[in-house]
């Protein structure tokens, strides 16, 4: 069923493309582990890519790939004002994050609401925002006492980030994950996206950027949050407990709800 339901979702996605005058796509944290991945899958389809970039910003990831680059900062008014008034991007895909270490963990809607406000004054036509399982009406699956302090501010700040881009009138796409697995792990060819907010599960950064990729332009995805799951990717290195994990910080009552539906974590 699970596999049903993907590949319909799937059609419904591929068979409806908006006709979005093309003004190239912007990627916001795009030398990152996540970013690089929709970049290339951007490059391969043959988007006109730009990646903004701090100076500081390591470009390896990237390297060899038929990118722009501006720089600036997303927290900067006079650099979003620059960047998104003076070029009519189609769309911004967010894939920006701050370190979980030492990082101000209220970036994500400090970050939002400069880009919001541009992205409506230079009539962005999507941003895609990737967000977090436990933000906004996902919440109820969290037990927050038990989630460490960095992570807990910033799935709380991601709750803002959705609001903020939600009202800005800018058409969204938010796609949330729950744990984003390392590089050494594929995605199964069965990462789906779901309208279900109680749904959890971990994703693969290949999935997650396949996942962007088929909602860039497509009506299907607008105004609309996802999360992102892999059901059956092979769980690899560190990740190989990771439902022994989720049990620490999810809410019985969610696992329960999966026994029941005959799902066997």
């Amino acid at each position: 069923m699970r596999r049903i339901i993907t590949v319909a979702f799937a059609y419904l996605i591929w068979s409806t493309p908006l006709l979005a005058a093309d003004g190239g796509v912007l990627v916001f944290g795009g030398s990152g582990q996540l970013g690089s991945e929709v970049v290339k899958d951007l490059v391969a389809a043959g988007e006109d890519v730009t990646v903004m970039v701090r100076p500081t910003s390591s470009r390896t990831r990237l390297e060899g790939l038929d990118v722009g680059y501006v720089v600036g900062d997303m927290l900067s008014d006079a650099d979003m004002e620059r960047i998104l008034t003076k070029t009519a991007y189609r769309a911004i895909i967010d894939t920006s994050g701050a370190p979980v270490m030492g990082g101000d963990q209220t970036f994500y809607e400090k970050s939002q609401r400069v880009v919001s406000k541009w992205a409506a004054a230079g009539n962005v036509g999507q941003v895609i925002l990737h967000g977090a399982t436990g933000a906004g009406d996902s919440s109820a699956l969290i037990m927050f006492e038990n989630v460490p302090e960095p992570q807990r501010v910033a799935i709380g700040s991601k709750s803002i980030a959705e609001d903020i881009l939600k009202e800005s009138g800018v058409p969204y796409t938010i796609i949330r994950h729950l744990s984003l697995m390392s590089m050494e792990n594929k995605e199964s060819g069965y990462a789906r996206l779901t309208t279900n907010q109680m749904a959890i599960g971990p994703v693969t950064r290949d999935a997650l950027a396949r996942l962007t990729m088929e909602c860039l332009d497509n009506s299907a995805c607008m105004n609309m949050t996802f999360h992102a799951i892999d059901d059956d990717v092979e769980l690899k290195g560190r990740f190989t407990s990771i439902w022994d994990r989720y049990r620490t910080f999810i809410k019985p009552y969610v696992f329960e709800a999966r026994a029941a539906a005959g799902q066997d974590r």
